[in-house]
């Protein structure tokens, strides 16, 4: 499915991170790197838990979700956008509510002083 615009994702919308909304999980990876745009996996909507249960039931064997799916960040895309990161639609077949979480400046964009404005706007939500 294709990338949507971020005018599609209301302000009040909220943003979760599985794993937690801390610097070295808000890094790009470097399969991040190469996607265009460069960006993050985020879930829209629901409660923490319910995204937690989304990862969980997408990936019952995935031994990455085991170790990182205790602790789930929650934020606005209001609160994104204040820092200066934006938000786009990128729906996929397991995940219709799946996000992008972006940078106008593509990779150069998430710097250290960049991502630790942005980990400011998460609260984490632990022992999902």
């Amino acid at each position: 499915m294709a990338i949507g615009r971020s005018e599609d994702i209301a302000p009040e919308t909220v943003v979760h991170r599985v794993g937690g909304g801390n610097m070295a999980n808000l890094r790009l990876s470097t399969l991040d790197e190469k996607l265009t745009p460069p960006g993050i996996s985020v879930l829209l909507g629901g409660t923490p838990q319910e995204a937690v249960t989304q990862m969980r039931q997408a990936f019952p064997r995935a031994q990455k979700w085991r170790r990182t799916a205790h602790t789930v960040g929650t934020t606005t895309a209001a609160a994104l956008r204040q820092v200066g990161f934006e938000i786009v639609p990128n729906p996929t077949t397991r995940f219709p509510n799946h996000a992008r979480l972006i940078h106008p400046d593509g990779v150069a964009g998430f710097t250290d002083a960049n991502l630790e404005r942005l980990a400011q706007t998460f609260r984490d939500t632990r022992g999902c």
